[in-house]
């Protein structure tokens, strides 16, 4: 079952409930219930993603250009 909330903030907390299977050396396999939370934060989910990804290709770029000069 999966139950979706949407807080006060603006973020969104997703609940699913599941069975975990676990299995170890010597010992027989054990199973529970267990429940998953997803969460997200509309301040944090995409905008600083995506300014991370354009600081990585503007430092990638800056040091392509150094690296091919100084082969010159």
């Amino acid at each position: 079952m999966e139950t979706e909330k949407i807080q006060e903030d603006g973020s969104s907390k997703v609940v699913v409930e599941t069975t975990e299977h676990r299995s170890s050396a010597g010992k027989g396999s054990e199973q529970r219930n267990v429940e998953v939370v997803h969460q997200s934060h509309p301040k944090t989910s995409g905008g600083v993603l995506v300014g991370a990804a354009a600081a990585v290709e503007s430092t990638l770029k800056s040091a392509k250009e150094v690296i091919s000069q100084n082969k010159k």
